[in-house]
């Protein structure tokens, strides 16, 4: 059950869902994590992708797993998230 890719756009696409989901502005979600805003928008603009550090924390703090935040690989999820956040597979097949 994948939901995209793995590239800097496809790992952006499933944080900013994520954000959605937990209902979190960039500033509250960066704060979470411990990391700065501008680090955030950076990963929320595609323009970086989280390091491993960065994305356990990210696993940690919001339940999400490695495989879905890296691969689109919803399999792992809570059944919580699962609800929550939306399969995104259709958006990257289209582009």
């Amino acid at each position: 059950m994948a939901d995209g890719g793995r590239s800097n756009a496809d790992i952006a696409a499933r944080l900013v869902v994520l954000m959605d989901a937990l209902e979190r502005n960039q500033t509250s979600f960066a704060s979470l994590l411990g990391i700065t805003p501008s680090a955030l928008n950076n990963y929320l603009k595609g323009l970086r992708r989280p390091d491993l550090d960065i994305a356990i924390t990210i696993a940690s703090k919001t339940g999400v797993t490695l495989d879905w935040l890296y691969l689109g690989d919803r399999s792992g999820l809570p059944s919580r998230l699962l609800a929550a956040l939306p399969d995104l597979s259709a958006k990257s097949q289209k582009g």
